[in-house]
């Protein structure tokens, strides 16, 4: 099924049920396409990213949280208007965690909020140098 525009990417942490999620993060931060863009998953106008991990009882690793912020860099520069949200601000009536009470959600948005954006302007000033040096 298709969907409507992306609005948001919404975290969920692996175990999360009702799979139907874009990319997931392997524990060894590896990031691997589940379903394509253009379908719907778990949510409407969502992009969904499960992380492998119970963090309810752990944190995500460093790598994780690496390849999750490079993942999200990459759907900030398709996707300019995204927001970033956790699975348990949409979760539909049934209580959850989801990404988990330790998952450094927080720590995140912060990081979309502010540094996203100064790496997503630096990629694009890259692009456009690349561009534009060769003429």
């Amino acid at each position: 099924m298709r969907r409507g525009s992306v609005r948001f990417v919404l975290i969920h942490h692996g175990a999360c049920r009702g799979g139907a999620f874009h990319y997931r993060i392997g524990g060894d931060g590896s990031c691997t396409a589940e379903l394509h863009e253009t379908e719907r998953g778990q949510h409407p106008r969502s992009i969904g990213v499960a992380v492998e991990g119970d963090f309810d009882a752990a944190v995500p690793s460093a790598v994780q949280v690496h390849a999750l912020k490079q993942l999200l860099l990459e759907l900030k520069l398709r996707y300019p208007e995204l927001e970033l949200g956790a699975h348990r601000q949409v979760r539909g009536g049934v209580p959850t965690t989801c990404p988990g009470r330790r998952f450094p959600m927080r720590a995140l948005r912060e990081w979309f909020r502010e540094d996203l954006l100064r790496e997503r302007d630096a990629v694009l000033r890259r692009q456009f140098e690349a561009q534009y040096s060769k003429i």
